[in-house]
């Protein structure tokens, strides 16, 4: 369920994490305290196994913000619509990365254009009570941050 570990988008973050805090800030209109950093952590924070399997979010970040407590971003880069992934796998990788970090945590991700409304849908999780919006930005608005960053 990740990305493949060549992908363009996933190797600009790895090797800039402080495009995350300029995504977050200026595609998503997040209002973050400056300074911010991101700080790259181990995606074995969001593993889970179920059914035989193995997942983990593509990326995993711990945001510090000045004078805050730390916050936690699991990213993933589909190359394609899935389904399952987006209703099942997307909420846990934030909750486990939550859990194992001790603070709250979300899931952004990064997908092509056609994709962004499918990913920005909120997802029912159980019987509707509990509910899940995945923070999402597209591939061509993030490389065209990191040029312009």
């Amino acid at each position: 369920m990740c990305a493949s570990p060549v992908d363009p988008v996933l190797d600009l973050l790895h090797r800039r994490p402080e495009l995350v805090v300029h995504a977050l800030h200026r595609l998503l209109g997040w209002e973050l305290e400056q300074p911010a950093q991101a700080e790259p952590v181990d995606i074995g924070d969001t593993q889970l196994y179920a059914h035989g399997h193995e997942w983990s979010a593509d990326l995993a970040f711990a945001l510090h913000r000045l004078g805050g407590p730390s916050t936690w971003l699991a990213v993933v880069a589909p190359p394609a619509r899935e389904e399952q992934a987006r209703a099942y796998l997307w909420p846990c990788y934030a909750a486990l990365l939550g859990l194992r970090r001790g603070g709250p945590a979300a899931l952004l991700a990064i997908v092509g254009d056609d994709d962004a409304a499918w990913a920005r849908q909120t997802v029912a999780c159980g019987f509707g009570a509990l509910t899940f919006t995945p923070l999402v930005i597209t591939r061509a608005a993030l490389l065209a941050l990191g040029e312009d960053v």
